[in-house]
């Protein structure tokens, strides 16, 4: 899941992720970039970065959202490779 770093991704939070989050966030979802991915969960930066102070990282484990949703660019197919071996 290292592909989600990097990106901004609005999760939609769950009813245990709302009760556990109960005063960070008010809302049905976050929107947050995505800092790192572990074994806990997302550890995410939500609203814009101050330059030159240290990041507030949230972190929304598995089981804190239902849903996540993301922008992505499709990858053009990759020029077909030579197979090594023996030829008929």
């Amino acid at each position: 899941m290292t592909w989600l770093q990097g990106r901004v991704i609005r999760f939609r939070v769950s009813q245990e992720g709302k009760q556990a989050l109960a005063g960070a966030i008010d809302k049905d979802s976050i929107l947050g970039l995505v800092e790192v991915v572990d074994d806990l969960g997302v550890w995410i930066v939500v609203g814009t970065p101050v330059p030159d102070k240290p990041r507030l990282l949230r972190l929304l484990k598995w089981d804190y959202f239902s849903t996540a949703v993301l922008e992505i660019e499709p990858v053009e197919d990759a020029p077909p490779r030579l197979h090594i071996g023996f030829g008929a």
